[in-house]
């Protein structure tokens, strides 16, 4: 007779735990523009020439730093078991401050490009955009669908200077955006949750590919916020498109 014990084994429901993270995440989508502002400050204070898009690498570096160090909440796990398990109800909990901080990130990015940021229903639904556009990119099952999530405006998703875009809409129609929150932060979760359960992996494998992940998420909402918040791409003028006076026709010299 075996008296032996046995380690109960966990199980996991994506769905279940996306739907727990969705009541702790609604609540964090306005971060604190004067911190953003003064992180963005002192990034550009010592580099006032340098563009935008050389410095967002710098400027969002303690987001990606907090966003990694949420993995703790895996920590437990490196006991199989019992470890796994209370590592498994904290996941909703660092889903929040992953999303936390990749919000935050957002809107030192528009900020640096000199958006203004000053009316908050713009700018949350911008920063959802930020959020959505990230998913897509994450996304390898299919399972999101930006038509399905944002109707007639999903053209929004990975348009350069979107934010433009956004702030020329009609009240009514950026109403129609916002009103899709609940499924573009499904959506991020969705896409952003499932891998961070490598991070349930025992004996210290799952915190640290969970780390890496988690870091490679930030990267992507900053590319996609420098894609929202930044400026459409100049297209290249031709002569024929400049007016006559700025045309110098070439005269043999006397």
């Amino acid at each position: 007779m075996s008296s032996g014990f046995t380690f109960p084994k966990p199980e996991f429901d994506i769905e279940s735990t996306v739907e727990r993270a969705m009541a702790l995440i609604n609540r964090t989508l306005q971060p604190s523009l004067e911190e953003a502002q003064q992180a963005v400050d002192k990034v550009r204070a010592g580099k006032p020439l340098v563009a935008p898009g050389e410095l967002v690498g710098q400027v969002t570096r303690g987001n990606r730093i907090r966003a990694a160090r949420a993995v703790s909440y895996s920590l437990p796990s490196i006991l199989p078991g019992y470890g796994t398990a209370i590592s498994a109800a904290a996941l909703p909990v660092a889903l929040r401050e992953v999303l936390k901080e990749a919000v935050s990130a957002a809107v030192k990015v528009g900020l640096l490009y000199g958006r203004d940021l000053t009316d908050p229903e713009l700018t949350r639904t911008a920063v959802l955009l930020v959020l959505t556009d990230g998913a897509v990119e994450l996304d390898k099952t299919g399972r999101i669908r930006p038509a399905a999530i944002l109707g007639p405006h999903a053209h929004l998703l990975g348009q350069a200077a979107a934010y433009d875009a956004l702030a020329a809409l009609t009240a009514e129609e950026r109403q129609e955006v916002a009103a899709s929150q609940s499924e573009m932060l499904r959506a991020w979760a969705l896409a952003v949750g499932p891998p961070l359960l490598a991070g349930l992996l025992p004996f210290g494998l799952g915190p640290m590919a969970a780390a890496n992940y988690v870091q490679h998420v930030l990267k992507g909402t900053v590319t996609a916020a420098a894609r929202v918040f930044g400026p459409a791409a100049q297209a290249p003028v031709t002569v024929e498109e400049l007016p006559a006076r700025e045309v110098q026709q070439d005269r043999p010299r006397s």
